[in-house]
């Protein structure tokens, strides 16, 4: 595994997915990055196949 230095990455994206990055941000009053930070720090909701092992 190659260990890359940390810093600043540009990143292509279709529009559909800019949207989605830009409405996230300003709901959130941030920019595109505090989004991306919010969308993969957020927990992921259970899924209800999950509940059903605890009978």
């Amino acid at each position: 595994m190659t260990d890359r230095t940390p810093g600043p990455r540009t990143i292509e994206v279709a529009d559909d997915v800019y949207d989605v990055l830009k409405r996230t941000a300003d709901s959130r009053d941030t920019d595109i990055n505090g989004a991306l930070r919010y969308l993969m720090e957020v927990p992921t909701p259970r899924t209800t196949a999950e509940d059903d092992d605890e009978d």
